[in-house]
């Protein structure tokens, strides 16, 4: 019998804001879809939410979550949060929430980790959840200083290309998203799987 029909699958909780990068979505979905590839893979599903039912990131594609904001009864279900980064001028900033920030917490607070991508990693600076650890973000706002921001809310802000600390992982735009859902998948499965599926990805 394999693996996927023995063990339940570990759920991620994928948080889509409007105006999300298309991309940084998609890398999550790819990176844990490969878990169904093998049957030895431990599974990993994605579970989408959102503020509204249907949400278009900056670039078209458009998702139908599967639980809006107030249908997440118990976050600690999650074995993981990831938030791709987005575009203010088509919505993202909904993404400073509260509800959001008390999801963050209870997941990172039962021991699940968080990948962030992008300016994802703000609102999760806001959630008092990087204070004092390393993490970066998007340095090419033409309106914003991200990385100053990141700073101000107690993060020990890096220009590198991905960060992993206290259980948050960072990565500065779309074009390590892959990375930082790799490093995602071996938070939860292991870096054997996660080199696997690297593997697959031929990256």
């Amino acid at each position: 019998m394999s693996i996927t029909e023995d063990v339940p699958p570990r759920e991620i909780l994928l948080f889509l804001a409007s105006g999300f990068d298309d991309l940084e979505a998609v890398a999550i979905l790819e990176v844990c879809g490969w878990t169904a590839y093998r049957p030895h893979l431990a599974p990993v599903r994605v579970v989408t939410a959102g503020f509204h039912r249907e949400v278009r990131g900056r670039f078209g594609t458009t998702f139908r979550v599967d639980l809006l904001v107030d249908e997440i009864a118990q976050p600690v279900r999650f074995a993981a949060l990831a938030l791709p980064g987005g575009f203010d001028s088509h919505g993202y900033q909904e993404v400073y929430d509260a509800r959001l920030y008390a999801f963050a917490r209870a997941i990172h607070a039962n021991g699940g980790p968080i990948a962030t991508m992008c300016v994802g990693a703000l609102p999760i600076a806001e959630a008092g959840l990087l204070q004092g650890r390393r993490a970066t973000t998007y340095a090419f706002s033409r309106s914003q200083d991200r990385r100053a921001r990141l700073s101000e809310l107690g993060a020990l802000t890096t220009s590198g290309p991905i960060e992993f600390d206290g259980g948050v992982i960072s990565c500065s735009g779309p074009a390590h998203a892959v990375q930082a859902a790799l490093v995602l998948m071996e938070q939860l499965v292991g870096r054997e799987t996660a080199e696997e599926i690297r593997g697959f990805l031929h990256c």
